[in-house]
C-alpha cells in the first residue's frame, strides 16, 4: 500500500510528555513533506495549546479537541461546538458534586476556579494566566471541557450525561479528563481531512498513544501504537514502535518505508 498522508498525535506520540519535540521527530516530519506525503496534527489540545508544536513542525493541516475543529490550509473546514443544553447538565452536576471545569473555546479558555488544586494540578500549578468565569459556556461557543475529578466519580458523570464523552488523560495521577460530544472523535477529523486530500482510509497511517486515539487508528490503513501506550490502546493498532522518548515516531515511519 502506497500511504499517502500521516495523522500524529502530540502528547506522548510526537512529543514526549513535559518535553520538547526532538530534532529527530522534526527530521522525519520534514522528511515525509519532501516525499509529498501530507502530515496532519490531531490531537485533543486547543489551538492556542498546539502551537509550538505547529511552528516546530511546519504542518498546514490540523484537528483539534478531539476531532471538534478541523483547520487545513488556511481555512476551518470542520467545527462542532457543544450544545448549550448539554452543558447545562453538565453545569448542573458539577456544580452539585464541587468539581471544577475548563471550558474551551476556539480562541480562548476559562475555568470555573483557579484555585482548586486539582485546576493547578492540570495547569503544573502555573495558574497565572487563567481567568475564571464560571458562566463562559453561555457567552462562548465550546469545543471541549476538561472535568477536574478522580477516576471514579468520572462514571457518574458518563451516565448521566451519555451526550458527553469522558477520557480520562493518560499522564499518571492526574485527576482531570477530556470532555467532548458522544459523537465527535479524532477519526471524525481524519475524515474531513481525507474528504479535502482525496485520499482513502486505508492509505493513511495514524500514530496515537492515549485512549483518545483508539478510533483513529482502528480506522486507518496503518494504525501505529506508541511503546508507551497502554495496552488498550495497542490492541487497536496494526504495529507498535517504540516509545516517545526513544523517537517512536521515526522508527515507526523508518519501519514503514516511508522515509
Amino acid at each position: 500500500m502506497k500511504y499517502k498522508v500521516v495523522f500524529l498525535d502530540i502528547d506522548g506520540t510526537i512529543l514526549p510528555h513535559g518535553k520538547s519535540v526532538t530534532n529527530a521527530t522534526k527530521q522525519a516530519v520534514r522528511r515525509l513533506q519532501e516525499n509529498n506525503i501530507h502530515v496532519v496534527i490531531a490531537t485533543g489540545r486547543a489551538p492556542y495549546f498546539a502551537k509550538p508544536v505547529i511552528h516546530d513542525l511546519d504542518v498546514q493541516s490540523m484537528i483539534f479537541f478531539n476531532g471538534s475543529y478541523v483547520y487545513h490550509r488556511g481555512e476551518i473546514i470542520h467545527r462542532k461546538p457543544i450544545e448549550k443544553h448539554v452543558l447545562e447538565k453538565l453545569h448542573i452536576r458539577t456544580n452539585d458534586y464541587k468539581h471544577p471545569l475548563t471550558y474551551l473555546g476556539g480562541a480562548d479558555l476559562r475555568v470555573t476556579e483557579i484555585e482548586h488544586p486539582y485546576v493547578k494540578e492540570a495547569f503544573r500549578q502555573d495558574v497565572s494566566g487563567l481567568q475564571e468565569a464560571p458562566a463562559f459556556w453561555k457567552e462562548e461557543n465550546i469545543y471541549q471541557l476538561f472535568l477536574h475529578c478522580e477516576a471514579e466519580e468520572e462514571q457518574g458523570y458518563q451516565k448521566s450525561i451519555p451526550e458527553l464523552y469522558f477520557r480520562r488523560w493518560s499522564s499518571p495521577g492526574m485527576r482531570t479528563c477530556d470532555v467532548n460530544c458522544a459523537n465527535t472523535t479524532k477519526a471524525t477529523g481524519i475524515l474531513k481531512v481525507l474528504e479535502q486530500l482525496g485520499v482513502s482510509q486505508e492509505e493513511a497511517v495514524a500514530f496515537g498513544d492515549g485512549l483518545n486515539d483508539v478510533e483513529m487508528l482502528s480506522m486507518v490503513g496503518m494504525g501505529v501504537a506508541m511503546g508507551n501506550a497502554i495496552s488498550e490502546v495497542q490492541g487497536h493498532a496494526d504495529m507498535v514502535t517504540i516509545t516517545a522518548e526513544e523517537d517512536g515516531v521515526k522508527h515507526g515511519l523508518e519501519k514503514l518505508g516511508l522515509i
